[in-house]
């Protein structure tokens, strides 16, 4: 399992699912044909995916879209970016304000909270027993905290965040 693979599978489940919930029931049967190693290594890998996104200019985009997103919004909203696919989660990593241009439903938006447990289940379904957990070293959120009282200047920061989920 390396990242190609990650994403090729999440991409793959996406691939005709009506919305994440969907798209998550998809990875879990494909990883419960993979051994169980390969699944914790989907796992560990997904959760690097996590940390490069655990960024505060993504949760104050994140932040605008939602009007307002805690600690758990915030790993929802990543695991959600996840499941957009490779191409879609570098443009968000590349300008947090293009993500108002990417496809997706608005109604799913950062909701990925089921995709979080697509290798935890698929492993269960393999080995009867829970994922282990993946050893990460642990980090911070990184880049410069916003301000969620200056709401006008982080609409003014996420423009066409803003204007796509007629934030004011």
């Amino acid at each position: 399992m390396d990242e190609n693979n990650l994403w090729r599978l999440v991409e793959e489940a996406a691939a005709g699912a009506a919305d994440v919930e969907e798209q998550a029931e998809r990875l879990t049967e494909l990883l419960t044909g993979l051994a169980p190693i390969e699944v914790v290594e989907f796992e560990r890998l997904f959760e690097v995916q996590l940390a490069r996104a655990d960024r505060w200019d993504l949760w104050a985009a994140a932040y605008v879209a939602l009007g307002g997103c805690s600690d758990d919004g915030f790993d929802y909203f990543r695991s959600w970016l996840i499941s957009l696919g490779r191409k879609a989660f570098e443009v968000a990593l590349a300008d947090p304000d293009a993500m108002a241009g990417l496809g997706y439903d608005d109604e799913d938006f950062g909701d990925g909270e089921a995709l979080m447990c697509a290798a935890g289940r698929a492993y269960r379904r393999l080995t009867g027993e829970e994922l282990p957990e993946v050893a990460l070293p642990p980090g911070d959120t990184t880049g410069e905290p916003f301000d969620g009282d200056d709401w006008d200047g982080l609409v003014l920061r996420f423009p066409r965040i803003a204007a796509r989920f007629d934030v004011t």
